[in-house]
């Protein structure tokens, strides 16, 4: 292999490994941008109620972690400045705690966040500057400043600007008085704030890595339990809504309705001599005038309808309209007319007896009970096929 070829393939590598580390930083960057706008707003919930619980935990912690520091100061009989300044500062992350719990956006949460960790770094530097060094307290509370920051689900871009921030604190603080601080203990610092940063980068973004696919993966499952769960109140022959989806959602809709003031209408609906259409032509044929049936009703609807496979060969239809008669003989008419059905059974056209009644808005009813009186007046529709078979007929009476 000749010069040039090794330097082509060096190159291929090292553009591959920018392209990894590039598509790694996409991926970090941000905790709720996803490719998928859905998917986006699902993780802007998740993550601002797991930014509240981490700013909240982060708050006690540091509340108890300076709080014991001021208690254990005040028996190792350090100066009283240190008892006060990690005293004030354990009651500010109280009050902050506080403050989490009546926050309703994510970015005010991080905001606080970062303005409490910066406000810890810049307390510890005046510290520093009163007692005139960096003891091994001082250090300790340092470390531990950056340590916590991982109990936040911070994206990379906040946690990069927290890092730096206080990062900077601490070094334009310490190096801006020249001969303040022991140029040793200076350089301990920064070796110990340069390592504890990216410590807390590291741990962060890998953090953000396992919980961008946990939300990936919870917001699949939780997509599959919708469909399925969808399913379950779906006929699977004809695609309309199952009595199960009926009995679960019915006193809902009434409510809607009535909230609307809008005439409400329950109807059943049969399809005349189905029995017959089924042994002379076959299931298969059958199973297709269902089919049409549900299309050429969810064609005619406009919004407020629910039609509902009760079983068999009866459908129920619960709407609320102006004038249910039209939208229901639409839909029948065009059933009987139907290209498909006509061709499969030339001597033979779907026709429909339906039964409908008009609930009283102020009324309370149950379903039981609308439906025994539906199905009562969709047994006067059937008797009207005696006088004319050639076509569908509708009963509509008030319900008493």
């Amino acid at each position: 292999m000749d010069a040039s070829q090794e330097s082509l393939q060096l190159e291929i590598k090292m553009s591959n490994i920018i392209r990894q580390l590039v598509d790694t930083l996409e991926e970090v960057w941000s905790l709720t941008n996803f490719n998928r706008n859905e998917l986006t707003d699902y993780a802007k919930n998740l993550i601002f109620l797991d930014t509240r619980r981490g700013i909240i935990i982060l708050c006690w912690v540091m509340f108890l972690m300076l709080g014991s520091f001021a208690i254990l100061y005040h028996f190792l009989g350090y100066a009283k400045i240190y008892v006060y300044s990690f005293t004030i500062l354990s009651l500010l992350s109280l009050h902050m705690s506080i403050s989490a719990r009546v926050i309703r956006e994510t970015r005010v949460l991080y905001l606080l966040g970062t303005t409490m960790l910066v406000i810890n770094g810049v307390g510890m530097v005046l510290l520093a500057h009163q007692s005139g060094g960096f003891n091994s307290a001082l250090f300790a509370s340092v470390v531990l400043l950056f340590l916590v920051m991982p109990l936040v689900p911070w994206g990379f871009r906040e946690a990069l600007l927290i890092v730096s921030l206080v990062y900077l604190v601490f070094t334009t603080s310490t190096l801006s008085v020249e001969g303040r601080f022991d140029p040793q203990n200076l350089w301990i610092l920064q070796f110990v704030m340069m390592g504890a940063s990216l410590t807390t980068l590291v741990v962060i973004s890998r953090n953000i890595i396992v919980r961008r696919n946990d939300i990936k993966t919870q917001y699949e499952l939780e997509l599959a339990h919708d469909r399925m769960e969808l399913l379950s109140l779906k006929d699977p022959l004809t695609g309309a809504w199952n009595r199960r989806f009926l009995e679960q959602n019915f006193s809902d809709i009434i409510a809607g309705y009535q909230n609307k003031k809008r005439p409400i209408y329950f109807a059943i609906i049969d399809i005349n001599d189905f029995k017959p259409i089924n042994d002379n032509f076959g299931h298969d044929y059958g199973d297709l005038v269902l089919k049409k049936l549900v299309k050429h009703f969810v064609k005619s609807f406009v919004g407020n309808e629910h039609l509902i496979r009760m079983g068999g060969d009866e459908f129920a239809v619960l709407m609320s309209s102006d004038d249910p008669k039209r939208i229901l003989q639409q839909a029948a008419d065009e059933l009987r007319v139907d290209d498909e059905l006509f061709s499969a059974s030339r001597e033979r056209q779907v026709n429909l007896s339906i039964g409908v009644i008009e609930i009283p808005l102020q009324k309370e009813v149950n379903l039981d009970q609308i439906y025994r009186f539906a199905d009562s007046v969709m047994y006067q529709a059937k008797q009207k096929k005696k006088q004319d078979p050639s076509k569908s007929n509708i009963v509509i009476t008030p319900m008493e």
